[in-house]
């Protein structure tokens, strides 16, 4: 019984160290400006934050910077790329650059590494079709006003020819 009582309690402290080593070391990252529209194939700016346990703003961790890498994959397509945001203004403040070149749903996740292996929150956003390029708009009005002056004048010209002979 006893053996039974000491395996137990080093079982136990087994899973307590194991989950312990995992504790701490989280962050939230809230985005804090994004465009109203976000148009395919045209770039934008995301702006976010890393708080420390939700709260903290914190742009390093001892010595080592906080390195977001922002993930954005199409939902449909699965199409996806990565980028590195920067530290811009206060602490605690990121920026990323990014160009989605295909419309539709897209998830967006924020890993603010070295934040152990923890996943960032995922943000949905959606991205507008750009617009079609304008063809080439001839105004007609103003041509048929050229058109007429021109057989207007032909007309006074063969006129006076006739009245002159």
């Amino acid at each position: 019984m006893r053996r039974l009582l000491i395996f137990v309690c080093l079982v136990g402290l087994q899973f307590g160290l194991l989950s312990s080593s995992k504790a701490g070391g989280w962050a939230t990252t809230p985005i804090t400006k994004l465009p109203d529209t976000l148009v395919a194939g045209q770039t934008f700016q995301l702006e976010f934050s890393v708080l420390q346990h939700g709260t903290k703003p914190i742009s390093s961790m001892g010595t080592d910077p906080i390195r977001p890498l922002l993930t954005a994959e199409h939902a449909t397509s699965g199409e996806f790329q990565q980028v590195w945001a920067t530290q811009v203004g206060a602490v605690g403040n990121f920026q990323a650059t990014l160009q989605l070149p295909t419309a539709g749903e897209w998830e967006i996740s924020i890993k603010p590494l070295p934040f152990g292996t923890i996943e960032g929150e995922v943000y949905r956003i959606t991205v507008q079709e750009a617009a079609a390029p304008k063809t080439a708009n001839t105004n007609w009005w103003y041509m048929g006003i050229a058109a007429g002056g021109l057989g207007l004048a032909v007309g006074m010209g063969w006129l006076i020819k006739r009245i002159s002979h």
